[in-house]
Parts: C-alpha cells; structure tokens; sequence
C-alpha cells in the first residue's frame, strides 16, 4: 500500500469516526431536561441511555417489573403535562409537545416509547 491510499484510509476512517457524536447519557442527564420528567419513573433499574449531539437526539431505556403498570403511570404523567398521544399501538406509543427550548421559540419534540414483547426493558426515543 503507498503512503497516498494510507493517507485516504486514515482520513476515510477518522471523518467515519468524527461524523457520528454519541456520548454516554445517564439518568441525571435526562432530569436535566423538565419536559422529560414524565417519562422517568421511580421503579426502574438499569437505565441505558445515549446522546447523539449531531442530531439532538436522545435515547434511553430501563428495566421495570410491571411494564403495563409503569406505562399507566407514564400515560398518566404525560396527561398531566400536557403531552399528546399522536400514536399509540401494541408496541409503541408516541407522544409530542410544543417545547419552549430557546426563549421565544417553540419546538416540536417527540418521545417514542417502544415495547418489545417479553421484554421487561422500556425504550425511548426523544427527537
């Protein structure tokens, strides 16, 4: 291999690398956020999150033991924040939300919960 196809493959991989931002996302991280609080609830374990900064999306999941107990409390929660259902099926529902994020302009953000069958884990899917 000559020094140019080494220096293409080295520049090939670094901007491979260097385009997709994910950074570990705790709990802590998402509480930060007050919009989010109705879909961080007490009886977890295991929270697993990410945080892709090239396209402000997040995604986290935990572990519950009564998924369909959880989700009832989640649903209720939302309500009460004002969140709107705009899907709902077996496995997943969505929720949306007009956000003030910078001062005077509002946002549209989506949470995307998904359900997988025996599966004790709850994802979710904020854009």
């Amino acid at each position: 291999m000559n020094n140019l196809n080494r220096i293409v493959l080295i520049f090939m991989i670094f901007a491979w690398y260097s385009c997709n931002e994910n950074l570990s996302l705790k709990e802590e991280d998402v509480l930060k956020y007050d919009y989010l609080k109705p879909f961080i609830v007490s009886k977890k374990i295991n929270f697993k999150g990410n945080h892709n900064i090239d396209d402000e999306n997040f995604e986290f999941s935990y572990k519950v033991e009564d998924t369909k107990n959880i989700l009832k409390e989640i649903n209720h929660n939302a309500n009460k924040a004002h969140w709107i259902i705009q899907d709902l099926s077996t496995n997943k529902i969505s929720y949306s939300k007009q956000i003030k994020i910078i001062k005077s302009t509002l946002s549209s953000v989506v949470v995307n919960i998904k359900i997988l069958e025996n599966d004790d884990r709850i994802y979710f899917e904020v854009k």
